[in-house]
């Protein structure tokens, strides 16, 4: 009898286990059907809280955290949406309308002991919504996006974010370099100079994939919340045989053209440079009025930003390395400058930092990212 009243309740309890394992199956493959997005997310660029800390902090940035902070950090995001939201897309300001102090970043978090980087919350609301979805207000890089599904939050931060450019200009009147970020820009195929963006230039990776960014990125990917979209994911809509490197290695061509180009350009002009403000990477500090024989420059390594503005990398006889803005680069001592805002030398560098920034090597919008390289080169001829 007793024996018969055990077994009653070993079927009893492993009927109720066997339940419970096919309930707990079902919730989690329910709720994370890609992994573990907490996981994947420690593995993403989002998750770096020193880029937080260097970007977004008011020991570092003073009060220029209100303007890195509003997409470096989980606090500066969520105080900005709703400024944003509200047609007002330029740094963080107090709810009364005025510019934020120190006083007012510190009491949102942005200190090196409280930031945090681009967390679940600076994304997704207490309702784990997504904050913007589907359309865009005017975002910093001066465009909107529409109809871009879940995209549009992407977008809200992954633009050039240094206004809108006039193509056609013959001076920009500005040294500034585009953000590193530049994926919104080049998927909608806005900010360009000698290519007319007023145009529909939008790839339909932008408009035709329902989520845009995050269709590739997240829904079609394999790497979750690390955003990042594997090597095979093309095939999903293309077919198997087309391979990401088809688009990426005729863009590259393109972009080491123009970067010769510029170079060629730079070369041609380098016996009348005297003195630059030289830059120093390691210590992110200036040198004023340091001299540079420019017959010395032998090549032009690299053309990138520095705190905001188009600058180059030159390469010395002797080897060694000079930094220097473009703007920050004359014949003498508060003598004049070689390289004026009007020169295309500058327009062409944007348009090389355009496409560079962007990280997808054309993929994200290849057309566009071909013409504005084409463009370029024959503006340098």
């Amino acid at each position: 009898m007793r024996q018969r009243t055990y077994m009653k309740l070993l079927a009893v309890c492993g009927t109720v286990f066997f339940f419970l394992i096919v309930l707990t199956t079902g919730r989690s493959s329910a709720v994370a059907p890609q992994g573990n997005p907490a996981a994947e997310w420690q593995r993403s660029k989002h998750a770096n809280r020193e880029t937080a800390i260097a970007e977004a902090t008011v020991e570092r940035r003073g009060t220029l955290a209100a303007h890195c902070g509003r997409c470096h950090s989980e606090q500066g995001f969520i105080a900005w949406v709703p400024q944003l939201l509200a047609g007002d897309y330029g740094l963080i300001k107090k709810p009364d309308g005025s510019a934020a102090d120190v006083a007012y970043l510190q009491s949102l978090g942005l200190t090196v002991d409280r930031v945090r980087p681009i967390t679940c919350r600076a994304c997704h609301g207490d309702d784990f919504e997504l904050r913007i979805r589907d359309n865009t207000p005017m975002l910093p890089a001066g465009f909107e996006a529409w109809a871009v599904g879940k995209g549009a939050l992407c977008m809200t931060c992954h633009n050039t974010r240094n206004g809108r450019i006039q193509w056609d200009t013959t001076d920009p009147g500005r040294y500034t370099a585009p953000h590193v970020s530049a994926q919104a820009d080049v998927i909608l195929g806005k900010n360009s100079f000698f290519l007319n963006d007023t145009v529909n230039g939008a790839s339909p990776h932008a408009i035709f994939t329902s989520d845009s960014c995050v269709t590739c990125h997240l829904t079609l990917g394999k790497n979750g919340h690390t955003f990042q979209a594997s090597e095979t994911v093309c095939a999903n809509c293309h077919g198997p045989s087309m391979r990401i490197d088809f688009v990426q290695k005729p863009i590259e061509t393109l972009l080491e053209q123009v970067k010769a180009a510029i170079e060629r350009r730079v070369l041609a002009v380098r016996d009348q440079i005297g003195v630059v403000r030289k830059w120093d990477p390691a210590t992110d500090q200036y040198t004023e009025n340091f001299p540079l024989d420019g017959k010395q420059i032998t090549k032009v390594a690299e053309i990138l930003s520095i705190h905001g503005q188009i600058s180059f990398r030159f390469t010395l006889a002797d080897g060694t390395e000079v930094y220097a803005r473009a703007g920050e680069i004359w014949d003498q001592p508060n003598g004049r400058r070689i390289f004026a805002t009007s020169d295309p030398i500058l327009r062409a560098c944007w348009n090389y930092l355009l496409i560079k920034y962007d990280g997808s090597l054309g993929v994200h919008n290849p057309s566009f990212a071909r013409d504005v390289l084409t463009a370029t080169l024959k503006a340098l001829r």
